[in-house]
């Protein structure tokens, strides 16, 4: 299955309230006794003393400029929507594609994650293919006996599957609800009808329950009369209807509302409209239409669609709509399916008809469901008419920017996507896309800087499928470029691949391909020349194995002379872009967008360099792109540990292959110029000993390369870049090393059996050839789709996400399972506890100074540079060959929480380790604005025998102000502390703080105090508000200083 990225975020809409989360149309208010014209033909019928009056059940509409807001509210959305993926939609086969295709869910943002998610999902409903064994881990029986149906329990366990839903805990619970509405829901009196119509309640599971228990079978008739406008002439009162006069008035909304106007139905109902005192209305008529087409009893089968395709949309199951039961994801797919169907005399139809131009109309022409006995000419239109032009030119515009994802996006805003006029759905999708421009070619982008998403996705989308030209294209480019891949981009290599597989197609040609077996129909001249292959090896002192053979046989394809040197330097550059391409899946990509890079416009060397930065820390390490090996890593731990005929020792060399692997990485493959500088073997024992030589720093390795390819030297913080003095064998090799990194799996290391004496070209060859144990991929994806399942859809999830919005931490899954780690942590103190237990004295110095340090001159780097300092010790740990039992998920959390604290102090949070009574514990100091723009500095401890302590100050006409507050109720000896805390920090401030007056009478004391929300009646940052009212962030600091020495 191949997924091509060409898409946009796309954002869902939940509505969580039973209640008020029913669609929410515009509404047609009507007042007693008035007659009232509302859109189109209309028809106001007041209803004198019915049950049914105007506002009897009517809710208050939403103006267009709320409903507005709410649509471009994208921010909200996703976030909602991202946390119901986690919780309720993503399913196993989900996590597992996109891992397949380079993306850790954990390590992307909130909109990254639902558009990649719902490409996938997508791609699997386009696809039809059936999931094997999906959802079998919950027997038919016992969903039956949980919904009380056993034909239920096999519907929405197929329906479920069909749509990439996964039958979770939650989930199950939802439908379980929903049907035990939808079998006490009867079909519908016409006083429950009306209630919908009246208020604009869409035909969902939960609506029909709750207006068929609302009504309780009152029923009363409103005496009607109706309004026609007829030069200003008003119909009297009357028992009869003229539905004579009224039939044409009545055709005109059948018509506006889509309808057929020879439909006996439709007349049927507009009738019972009037009668029921209903405005008649386009928008009227289709609900109650819609609602009186649902067929009831209510199936099993449609029951389980409608709420499949609720939880598909992100909403409850109970929203599931009876008369409409498809996700938005099917419809957008359903709309890019159509759109690209329309004709041109489709347009022309339209026009000449006098219709609206939008997508409903072109679709319904075009599959011939136009309104039969409508069908008039209005206009005469020519082919040459401006407005024709324009109307063919509109929709290959919208054809142009349309995607399945960005019609999701807007139906899930509410906008609706078909019956949208031209230029305005034309506008919302060139909004969706960032305002980019289309691209022609691929040179317009290929030097286009990465200035927005849009742009951006457009070039993560050309990457992708210029990456894949160059996989299926003929293996001989490596030759034909031979000389210029130090300079040739990868837009550049694509295009000459594509250039001679198009010659190869002309001649009738088969070829061999970058990255699959050699082609079957070479030449009888060819044939004869590589069928001495081997011989011509052994001529030349060579290895007779596939990666030299396809070195020669590259050599035979571009008519070059077979010797050393290009031999040499053919094999290296086809290894290394082999290599690369291979790293080269969607999420590799995206990483690199997101460093600002444009992939199209960079060499192979580049590339590679690039993605090896990816795994480095150092200066990547604030990124989200840092430690970019923890997701592999942690798979391969988790295999090492399930896999159970690997033995200790096997276990204790795999470990030390990994790592052996990993450090060739981060440094650049330094080991490998140290054996070839030797001149001995390219064995593992031989890197595995020039490792354990190297000199490494936090910020990775400074070397250079000798003309004559001596190796790596020590330089002196020159940062000289291995790709610019780097030569064949060195080239070779670290190719060779990457095809092994990307390959290790202990399965794979058991098949391939390596030692110290293996060779390095040996161990690539075995890895790639081994086969992956697709139950064990599958038994870690589970567990770590259960583990975000867990965390996203816990209690402590909410707070930290707010806490998250109010520090612009970026919202990830990993950003978000740190978030909750610290703030249970200002309860526990855990992750220092943790990190006191790693026993290295490294860490603990720094962690020391993270805290004797506060208040001092630009504390806010020194507390960034210190907690990085202390991550980047732990990855040293994890790294460690001398260790081969680590807790590695409490180190990498541990990591992924400092990461979250250092985030977080851009806007004045800080998380303060402190030592109480000889245990660790977390000082949380907050810097920020309240409503009167004073700025102040909060800090709260945890404490076992006095509560939460609160310290509250600011600064005000030169002296310092606030309280002290306990969660505790007042007694004798939480007076007695407290007091005497208040007097030791007014003493420590007086000795802290420069120029500020400190007087005990301005601190108060508070008991019983309640935690309160982060943020509450507070913003972040204690540099916003009025400048005059601001106090210094060193001040502010050094108040926290003198709350810890004085706690």
């Amino acid at each position: 299955m191949n997924i091509n990225f060409q898409t946009i975020a796309g954002n869902k809409n939940a509505e969580d309230s039973f209640r008020t989360g029913m669609d929410s149309d515009e509404r047609i208010g009507m007042n007693a006794g008035k007659v009232t014209t509302a859109h189109g033909s209309a028809f106001a019928v007041d209803l004198d003393t019915s049950i049914f009056s105007n506002d009897a059940y009517a809710q208050r509409a939403r103006s267009l400029d709320e409903i507005s807001k709410m649509a471009e509210n994208t921010d909200v959305l996703t976030q909602h929507n991202y946390m119901a993926l986690l919780s309720n939609t993503m399913s196993e086969k989900d996590y597992s594609k996109a891992l397949k295709d380079g993306f850790d869910i954990k390590n992307l943002n909130s909109s990254e994650t639902v558009t990649i998610l719902d490409k996938i999902k997508s791609v699997l409903l386009e696809s039809g293919e059936e999931i094997v064994g999906y959802n079998d881990d919950l027997s038919t029986q016992k969903l039956a006996k949980i919904t009380g149906s056993e034909s239920f329990a096999m519907a929405i366990k197929k329906s479920f599957s069909e749509n990439d839903i996964p039958l979770t805990q939650e989930n199950i619970r939802a439908v379980a609800g929903a049907y035990e509405q939808v079998s006490n829901t009867p079909e519908p009196s016409d006083d429950a009808v009306k209630y919908m119509v009246l208020n604009n309640l869409r035909p969902t599971i939960g609506n029909m329950y709750f207006a068929n228990h609302s009504t309780n079978g009152q029923s009363a008739t409103g005496k009607g009369f109706y309004a026609q406008e007829t030069g200003g002439y008003y119909a009297q009162k009357s028992e009869d209807y003229n539905w004579q006069q009224l039939d044409p008035q009545i055709d005109k909304v059948i018509e506006e509302a889509g309808l057929d106007t020879s439909d006996e139905s439709s007349k049927a109902n507009a009738r019972w409209m009037v009668i029921q005192g209903i405005p008649l209305t386009a928008e009227n008529l289709i609900s109650l239409s819609e609602i009186r087409d649902i067929e009831f009893p209510i199936s099993d089968a449609a029951a389980a669609q409608a709420m499949t395709a609720a939880i598909s949309d992100g909403k409850k199951a109970y929203e599931g709509n009876l008369f409409d039961p498809t996700s938005n994801l099917e419809k957008a797919m359903k709309l890019v399916e159509n759109t690209n169907k329309i004709t041109d005399e489709a347009v022309k139809k339209t026009l000449t008809e006098g219709k609206e131009l939008n997508l409903k109309n072109l679709i319904d022409v075009t599959q011939g469901k136009e309104n039969s006995q409508n069908l008039f000419v209005v206009n005469e239109i020519k082919e040459n008419d401006p407005k024709l032009i324009q109307a063919r030119l509109q929709l290959e515009e919208v054809r142009l920017k349309m995607t399945v994802e960005a019609n999701k996006n807007l139906l899930d805003s509410g906008f609706s996507v078909d019956t949208a006029p031209m230029q305005q759905l034309i506008d919302k999708l060139k909004e969706m896309l960032g305002n980019i421009a289309s691209v022609s070619d691929d040179k317009q982008t290929a030097g286009a800087p990465v200035a927005n998403s849009g742009n951006a996705l457009r070039m993560l989308s050309l990457t992708v499928s210029r990456v894949n030209i160059i996989s299926r294209g003929p293996a001989d480019v490596s030759g034909a470029l031979a000389g210029e891949f130090e300079t040739a981009t990868l837009s550049k290599i694509s295009s000459v691949s594509e250039n001679l597989a198009m010659k190869f197609k002309a001649a009738g040609q088969g070829y061999e391909t970058m990255m699959t077996k050699p082609r079957s129909d070479l030449g009888d001249s060819m044939r004869k020349a590589f069928g001495n292959v081997d011989n011509i090896l052994n001529d030349m002192g060579y290895e007779t194995d596939e990666v030299n053979r396809r070195a020669v046989r590259i050599l035979g394809y571009n008519s070059m002379e077979i010797n050393e040197e290009n031999f040499e330097n053919v094999r290296a550059w086809d290894q290394k872009l082999k290599a690369t391409i291979e790293r080269l899946k969607p999420g590799a990509v995206l990483d690199l967008i997101r460093e600002g890079k444009n992939p199209l416009n960079m060499t192979i060397e580049e590339l590679s360099e690039s993605l090896d930065n990816l795994m480095k820390d150092g200066e990547n390490r604030d990124k989200n792109n840092s430690k970019k090996g923890e997701e592999k890593y942690s798979k391969f731990l988790y295999k090492l540990e399930k896999k159970g005929d690997i033995t200790s020792d096997e276990r204790a060399s795999f470990i030390g292959i990994y790592r052996l692997f990993h450090t060739l990485k981060v440094t650049d493959h330094q080991a490998i110029g140290s054996v070839l500088k030797t001149g001995r073997d390219m064995t593992i024992g031989n890197l595995l000993d020039a490792t354990r030589t190297q000199k490494t720093s936090r910020r990775g390795l400074d070397y250079t390369v000798d003309d004559s390819f001596g190796g790596l030297e020590a330089g002196e913080s020159t940062q000289v870049k291995i790709d610019e003095q780097i030569n064949s064998a060195f080239r070779f090799y670290s190719a060779q090393a990457d095809i092994v990194y990307e390959n290790l799996e202990p399965e794979k290391l058991m098949a391939a059996k390596p030692d110290n004496d293996t060779l390095l070209p040996d161990l690539a060859s075995a890895l790639l050839n081994a086969e992956t144990d697709e139950q064990l991929e599958k038994e870690y994806c589970d567990e770590q789709v259960r583990q975000i399942r867990q965390m996203a859809g816990s209690k402590a999830a909410e707070g930290a996400l707010n806490e998250m919005n109010l520090y612009d931490v970026e919202i990830t899954y990993n950003n978000l399972e740190a978030m909750i780690s610290n703030r249970r942590d200002r309860r526990t103190g855990t992750i220092w506890e943790k990190a006191d237990e790693l026993d290295d004295e490294d860490i603990k110095d720094e962690l020391k100074d993270v805290t004797d340090l506060l208040g001092e001159e630009n504390y806010e780097e020194i507390y960034k540079e210190k907690l990085a300092n202390v991550s980047d010790k732990m990855s040293d740990i994890l790294m460690n060959p001398e260790d081969t039992y680590i807790d590695f998920r409490a180190i990498t959390l541990m990591q992924k929480q400092l990461s979250v604290m250092a985030k977080s102090s851009d806007r004045g949070s800080f998380e303060v380790p402190v030592e109480i009574d000889g245990s660790k514990v977390t000082m949380h100091i907050t810097l920020k604005s309240d409503n009167s723009n004073i700025s102040r500095m909060e800090a709260s401890i945890q404490t076992f025998e006095y509560g939460r302590i609160t310290a509250s100050l600011y600064k005000q006409d030169g002296i310092i102000n606030g309280m002290l507050t306990t969660s505790n109720s007042q007694s004798a000896d939480e007076v007695e502390y407290l007091e005497s805390l208040k007097k030791r920090m007014c003493e420590k401030l007086a000795e802290t703080v420069e120029n500020a007056g400190v007087d005990q009478t301005k601190i108060a004391i508070l008991y019983n105090a309640q935690l309160q929300p982060t943020g509450v009646g507070t913003s972040a940052n204690a540099m916003e508000g009025k400048t005059e009212n601001n106090t210094d962030t060193g001040t502010l600091l050094k108040m926290a200083k003198a709350f810890v020495e004085a706690i």
